[in-house]
């Protein structure tokens, strides 16, 4: 065998190597990816828990940010920042304490019943770490910001990790399921006054632990047949006579479908077909970080089109 044959066979053999390992590799990874996808993911981060913010009682305003060394310049207040507390030992506040800050927003009431009170909406600001306590004030450093920015007369609450649900394995959303029958409510609000929301934001409910609802529950998300939220104009009729690209007045149809239907076409096939029996329009999915007596707060983790508020939900 020549020298150029021998090179050639030891070329051929290096390479039928490497394409075995490149398969052997593919082969492993594509055996770990089952296994990858079962590691439980939370369902939010620890900061994103601590800013989602909830409609319920109150908060307390007994606590309160009264100064800064900042503030002869500086009116709010940011990460890092050093701040002055109403009280001290007389409250006793302890070095290394962590406290939440929040501000009372307003009065939340319900869509469906605007005499209904469900509660107040409480804007989570942030988190503050007690640095030093006197007998009757302290100092804090803010050690987490959420969007936006802490003021003086913002309100001090003992910060508490609650538990984060985890996503529960995947399942297809179904297009055409059937009511559950289980409790069902409304999206109230968006974070921070959203009103389009999308995959990952956080909504409040106006079902809460009366209702069954807890932590981990999921909610579908939905509307009913022919309720979306697209505004009509005119009755549809958006385009001039005779503008091209569009039907003549002579074989208008109310929607453009089919020469053989009429004016009445919709009304007679509502008649015939009670709306109310057609599958819902699906909008998406939630699942529920936390609970209040009769509303709670969820974040959205599907979505097959954009969700408003007002959407419908039915607990899972």
């Amino acid at each position: 065998m020549s020298l150029t044959s021998l090179r050639l066979a030891s070329v051929r053999s290096l390479t039928g190597l490497a394409l075995t390992a490149v398969v052997a590799v593919s082969g492993l990874a594509r055996a770990q990816n089952p296994a990858e996808a079962t590691v439980p993911r939370s369902v939010m981060s620890e900061a994103m828990r601590v800013c989602a913010g909830y409609i319920g009682e109150a908060a307390p305003e007994d606590l309160q940010i009264v100064g800064s060394e900042k503030e002869a310049y500086v009116r709010q207040f940011s990460q890092g920042d050093l701040v002055y507390i109403n009280r001290g030992r007389d409250a006793n506040l302890q070095t290394g304490a962590e406290y939440q800050i929040v501000r009372n927003i307003g009065p939340v009431y319900d869509l469906a019943d605007r005499r209904r009170k469900l509660g107040t909406l409480v804007q989570e600001l942030g988190v503050l770490r007690i640095t030093e306590v006197r007998d009757t004030s302290a100092t804090g450093e803010i050690t987490l910001i959420c969007t936006g920015t802490v003021n003086l007369g913002d309100a001090l609450i003992p910060y508490e990790r609650r538990p984060i649900p985890t996503v529960r394995p995947y399942r297809p959303l179904s297009v055409v399921g059937a009511p559950t029958g289980r409790a069902t409510g409304q999206i109230l609000a968006g974070q921070l006054s959203r009103e389009q929301l999308v995959r990952n934001d956080v909504v409040y409910i106006n079902l809460g632990a009366d209702n069954g609802l807890k932590v981990g529950d999921y909610l579908t998300v939905y509307r009913p047949l022919a309720s979306d939220t697209v505004s009509r104009f005119r009755d549809d009729k958006i385009g001039q006579s005779r503008s091209n690209g569009f039907s003549s007045d002579r074989f208008r149809t109310r929607d453009n479908s089919s020469l053989a239907s009429s004016q009445k076409g919709y009304p007679q096939v509502a008649e015939r077909t009670p709306r109310n029996e057609l599958p819902r329009t699906l909008v998406g999915e939630i699942v529920i970080v936390r609970t209040e007596a009769n509303t709670a707060v969820g974040v959205l983790t599907r979505t097959t089109r954009e969700a408003v508020v007002g959407d419908r939900v039915e607990l899972q």
